[in-house]
């Protein structure tokens, strides 16, 4: 048996913390070596050991508590609010639903305990103003320097109100508010006009700077403004010129079809027909649609593409 388990005491192999001259012995298992370096009378260590004795201790906890029984059994009530409660029990017990990780038992006791306490609490508090408010209409004769006590009180109860046509006066009148004063978003400088002082960058940006490539020897103010402008009078020069949108002239479709033609004059046909367009296998550059419209132009001759 001493081959497999090591003597005590000992530190449990896997333990981390600091042993005193550990790192200087060598040659037996960490257990033995703890236990040799803990008997060590040479080696300074504490005076107690870090691992408690568990035989000595009184370690256990036995739930739930005796004053926690006794409060749940001298309740006055219903006696199905006794200990033990019967695992199963389907019915509501106050504040068991906070309760977790036990038994049942030992929760709806516990909870059964802690709302005892909170009714007894409310009870006392309750009878504490209704103590002083006897006192105050001199309808019971206090005692004790602690019932004396609590005729001292800056209000008298209970509080009456004394105008209840006022009560709402303070609570329904309007308060005059100074507007919010709306945020000021300045425009972006790439496109805010030529003429305005704050159209150029900040020193220290590190975004695209429009033209920037051949301006060089000014300040960065003037530079950016320079450049800034430059770009925004493109921009505008190719907004209205090269950007603006493309019309067509072209004639509009008569508004009645008839349904037995195929080969309409305005319209050409769907993509995916299948039949026979005179003279579609000798024209190329165009959309299907394009091509179709007017099919008829090449049986009067027409053979423009």
């Amino acid at each position: 048996m001493e081959l497999i388990s090591s003597p005590n005491p000992h530190f449990i192999p896997g333990y981390t913390g600091f042993c005193p001259q550990y790192k200087y012995r060598i040659g037996n298992t960490y257990g033995t070596t703890t236990h040799k370096v803990l008997l060590d009378p040479t080696v300074h260590h504490a005076e107690r050991l870090v691992l408690s004795d568990r035989i000595a201790d009184d370690f256990k906890t036995f739930r739930p508590a005796n004053r926690d029984i006794d409060i749940v059994n001298e309740r006055q009530g219903d006696t199905i609010y006794k200990h033990p409660m019967v695992p199963g029990y389907e019915g509501f017990v106050p504040r068991e639903h906070a309760e977790f990780g036990q038994r049942y038992t030992v929760q709806a006791t516990e909870a059964l305990s802690d709302f005892e306490r909170l009714q007894n609490q409310n009870r006392g508090a309750m009878n504490q103003i209704k103590k002083i408010g006897y006192l105050q209409d001199n309808k019971w004769d206090p005692k004790t320097l602690e019932d004396k006590e609590l005729t001292r009180s800056e209000f008298k109860l209970p509080l009456l109100e004394v105008r209840p046509e006022c009560g709402g006066l303070l609570r329904n009148m309007p308060v005059t508010e100074p507007p919010i004063t709306p945020p000021h978003t300045s425009p972006s400088p790439y496109f805010s006009d030529n003429i305005d002082p704050e159209k150029y960058l900040t020193t220290g940006f590190t975004g695209h700077v429009p033209f920037g490539y051949a301006s060089f020897g000014k300040t960065n103010q003037a530079m950016t403004n320079s450049n800034l402008c430059d770009f925004t009078s493109n921009y505008r020069k190719k907004l209205s010129n090269e950007w603006a949108p493309v019309e067509l002239d072209r004639p509009d479709p008569p508004v009645l079809i008839q349904p037995s033609d195929i080969y309409l004059k305005h319209i050409g046909q769907l993509p995916n027909y299948g039949g026979h367009i005179p003279g579609a296998i000798f024209r190329y550059g165009k959309t299907y649609g394009n091509d179709s419209r007017d099919a008829k132009r090449w049986l009067r001759g027409d053979f423009g593409n």
